[in-house]
This record gives C-alpha cells, sequence and structure tokens, in this order.
C-alpha cells in the first residue's frame, strides 16, 4: 500500500515498494551480547544462525531485523 501526499492541485507523490531491486533483507541480531547474523535475502539463514548461538551459549534474546526498499513517484491527479 502507498502513500500519497498531494502538493498542488495536480501533483500527489506516492510511496510504493521497490520491486525493481533486492527483496527484503533479513538479520538476527542478539540482545545480550550484540552479535549479529549479518545479512541475508531469507530469513532462513539469520534465524538458523540465531538458533545455533543460543545453543551454545544460551544467549535467548534476539532482535530481528528486515529492511526493504521504497520507491518514491509522482502521479497526476
Amino acid at each position: 500500500m502507498g502513500r500519497a501526499v498531494r502538493e498542488g492541485a495536480v501533483t500527489a507523490w506516492l510511496l510504493t515498494p521497490d520491486r525493481t531491486g533486492s527483496e527484503a533483507i533479513h538479520e538476527a541480531e542478539r540482545t545480550s551480547c550484540l552479535a549479529g547474523s549479518g545479512p541475508a535475502d531469507d530469513d532462513d539463514g539469520p534465524a538458523v544462525r540465531a538458533l545455533r548461538h543460543a545453543r551454545q551459549t544460551g544467549h535467548t534474546g534476539y532482535r530481528r531485523i528486515v529492511t526493504d526498499f521504497q520507491r518514491a513517484m509522482t502521479t497526476d491527479c
């Protein structure tokens, strides 16, 4: 879903997901030691690394980070 902002009577700006580039980037960051999984194109790699770290260290708190990309464009009204 995009968001439109009107400027004057004829032009609106719309912010939408950018489908021309990369998909969302996923990471898992430990909240107790701040070690991170590093970026990945899917959530499987970071989740597996987080679970492996939990098993090895007993650290159970994680922050899931998802970065997606947006593109602004104009539309004539």
